[in-house]
């Protein structure tokens, strides 16, 4: 058993029950995360993404969307603590057009990469994960939003379990260190002082 495996998988239940209990919390918990999220990506979209080719659109698409990513994820964190609880709806919607755009952006890219020979499955996925996260978000402030957050806390609670049980059986044994006795070793016999035995001395008497 990986400890930190088993800690991430209590975690995560944690985290299945807290989406049971108090699905509006996690709510808002949710915004600034991919707020955090959306600034981490937007850095490493101009630093990174946007050197991986020299073409003049793929270079501005990217920047575009680094740009748009650390401006939205600023927002996302800091209006919410800053306003009426009003807000967090407000961005809900705003990180959910977000997402869409620049999921699109971000396939726009994908496809200047069609002939460069760098692999394109990571971003694909990423821009799919981007489009299911968005309709999310657009769907979370109705009511049917706190019911797909619970249904979610449920999944996420019964497959962190699965997979804490499945860490903790197949955690390693730990044998302790037991003193093992040859039994093929010769047998101490007993002989008085002076290396005779009791049958030679009767033997003199």
């Amino acid at each position: 058993m990986r400890k930190t495996n088993f800690i991430l998988g209590v975690l995560l239940a944690v985290v299945g029950l807290m989406m049971i209990v108090a699905p509006d919390k996690c709510i808002k918990v949710a915004v600034i995360l991919l707020g955090i999220e959306a600034v981490a990506n937007g850095v490493f979209s101009l630093v990174k993404i946007r050197q991986l080719i020299s073409d003049k659109d793929f270079q501005l698409a990217v920047f575009v969307r680094g740009i748009f990513s650390i401006v939205i994820g600023f927002l996302a964190v800091i209006l919410p603590l800053k306003f009426a609880a009003m807000m967090w709806t407000v961005m809900l919607y705003v990180l959910a057009g977000y997402l869409l755009l620049a999921a699109v952006l971000e396939l726009y890219a994908v496809a200047k990469l069609r002939n460069t020979g760098i692999e394109r499955k990571q971003y694909v996925l990423e821009a799919l994960v981007s489009i299911i996260c968005g309709i999310i978000l657009f769907i979370i402030p109705q009511q049917l939003g706190m019911v797909i957050i619970r249904v979610l806390g449920v999944i996420v609670l019964i497959v962190s379990l699965i997979y804490v049980l499945y860490e903790w059986r197949n955690r390693p044994i730990v044998v302790d260190n037991v003193e093992v006795v040859d039994d093929n070793s010769a047998p101490v016999t007993g002989k008085p002082d002076g290396g005779k035995t009791t049958e030679n001395t009767s033997d003199k008497k």
